[in-house]
């Protein structure tokens, strides 16, 4: 994978997880949910991080490969899941709606955009 490519996926990861994130922000929150709330934050800039940026020495790790980056995302929203609650892929449809807009508004070339949505989908059973 490319550099650019890489950092597409890192901008795209990063807008998805903060843009839910920050929804949730704005909502009446206690004070235990905003100090998750603010976890889950640390998290997905811990995970940009170890993503490596412009740096290609991460390999494989974080948004490194197209699995790497659907498995980033799919960490992401079965820890918001989790917290949440709730059973996990039960936004699966609404949560790939999402992702493929970011993914447009990105431009990401349809044949990555392709694999990404068969990966998404396989690893929330939604073509079976």
């Amino acid at each position: 994978m490319n550099v650019e490519l890489k950092l597409k996926l890192e901008n795209v990861y990063k807008e998805y997880c903060l843009s839910d994130l920050n929804a949730i922000a704005e909502s009446k929150l206690s004070e235990d949910e905003k100090a998750d709330n603010e976890m889950f934050k640390s998290f997905v800039r811990f995970r940009l991080s170890v993503s490596g940026g412009s740096e290609s020495s991460m390999g494989s790790v974080g948004c490194g490969t197209v699995e790497g980056f659907v498995n980033e995302i799919t960490l992401f929203n079965d820890l918001m899941d989790d917290g949440a609650g709730q059973y996990r892929g039960d936004f699966s449809y609404e949560n790939l709606e999402a992702l493929e807009e970011l993914l447009d508004e990105n431009e990401i070339e349809d044949k990555v955009k392709s694999k990404i949505v068969k990966l998404f989908e396989k690893n929330y059973g939604m073509n079976e």
